[in-house]
């Protein structure tokens, strides 16, 4: 197992004490048998030197199918709890009805999402019968040297430009604290907005759209509407080339903060937002990975991991940071008995949105404070 002391500053600022693991819970119509999948786990795990300490998986049979809400549906996982025991864990439940659930339950200090998805991704092709991939060395990628601070800003102005902000230390965090507001979107209503957007900028995604629609219903409600504009969108720094491997197991995805003016904000229109919002996304380089590394270390040489924990995402007072994960593709996750015909995020992050696409729909998941 990796030790706790050998996190960086960005994977301990993902798994401090008010942070809950990344839980996601994928439905099957059926799943092979619980030996297959353990032995299939079993071939996996060498390749995934964070997951080293192994994955315990659970089996329940007569499971009644949970409600639709998030609080009922932690039934689903064997949680993984802070400072204690394995951090990633998978759980089968077998529906009485007939079908069954996948709930994977994973540190968000040992990777964020998308490197989940791509283990369970491995671990299908495994039951399979394919090929399972290399063991990955056990040390870190390295990355290039990281960037100088800008010292005619103060620490906190410059976390604040990345998308963070020094809060003061929270209690641990438990789901029901939060609720969820769920909003559908029929592509259609999506698809009209996109093409007006597209008029100033070709390359604007439905993501896009979604972001800056969810950002508008949201800013109009309460104090968000008077306090300074925070809208921000979760970009995977995989994307850049040649800044990490291939095969990265960790945090690459991290807010990119879209600066809005205060009249901005209040003028301009849903296809103007998008368009500035893939501006944003267009923009993102290497220097922005290196440059968050280089502040949350920074942090933690002043202020000791404590000084970690005291951050959070700057949208999470009264923005909307969005992750768009819709596009994760379902079909890798076949265990040889059909992919999984719905897919669920359970984790509440203060004022972050997960999109997620259901057929013809993209629903927008928001977590909100219940106070």
């Amino acid at each position: 197992m990796e030790s706790p002391a050998s996190l960086t500053a960005l994977d301990a600022f993902f798994a401090g004490p008010d942070d809950l693991p990344i839980e996601f819970a994928f439905f099957y119509e059926r799943l092979p048998a619980v030996e297959v999948l353990a032995e299939g786990l079993a071939r996996t795990l060498p390749a995934f030197a964070r997951l080293r300490e192994g994955v315990p998986l659970v089996e329940v049979s007569g499971v009644e199918v949970p409600p639709e809400d998030k609080v009922s549906r932690a039934v689903l996982f064997d949680s993984v709890q802070p400072g204690s025991g394995p951090r990633c864990r998978m759980k089968i439940s077998h529906f009485t009805g007939g079908g069954g659930c996948l709930g994977a339950s994973m540190s968000h200090g040992l990777g964020d999402g998308v490197s989940l998805v791509g283990f369970l991704s491995a671990w299908a092709r495994a039951v399979r019968g394919g090929q399972v991939a290399p063991a990955a060395p056990a040390m870190e990628p390295v990355l290039p040297p990281l960037p100088s601070l800008d010292k005619s800003l103060s620490l906190e102005a410059q976390l604040r430009r990345a998308g963070f902000r020094l809060r003061a230390p929270t209690t641990p965090r438990v789901r029901e604290e939060y609720r969820w507001d769920i909003r559908r979107f029929p592509r259609e209503e999506v698809d009209t907005l996109l093409r007006d957007a597209r008029v100033s900028r070709p390359q604007v995604t439905s993501g896009d759209v979604l972001a800056a629609l969810l950002w508008r219903h949201y800013r109009q409600s309460g104090r968000m509407a008077r306090s300074e504009p925070e809208l921000a969108t979760v970009f995977d720094f995989r994307r850049v080339p040649r800044l990490l491997p291939a095969s990265y197991f960790g945090n690459a995805g991290l807010p990119l903060r879209v600066s809005l003016s205060y009249e901005e904000a209040a003028a301009l229109s849903v296809p103007a937002l998008a368009a500035l919002i893939r501006a944003r996304l267009q923009s993102a380089n290497a220097e922005d990975f290196l440059r968050c590394h280089a502040l949350l270390e920074e942090v933690q040489r002043r202020w000791g991991r404590e000084g970690v924990d005291w951050l959070g995402f700057s949208t999470e007072g009264h923005g909307l940071l969005v992750n768009n994960i819709s596009r994760f593709d379902l079909s890798l996750l076949d265990f040889g008995t059909g992919a999984p015909h719905a897919f669920d995020v359970i984790t509440p992050i203060p004022r972050v949105c997960f999109i997620i696409s259901r057929g013809d729909t993209l629903e927008a998941h928001t977590s909100l404070p219940k106070a």
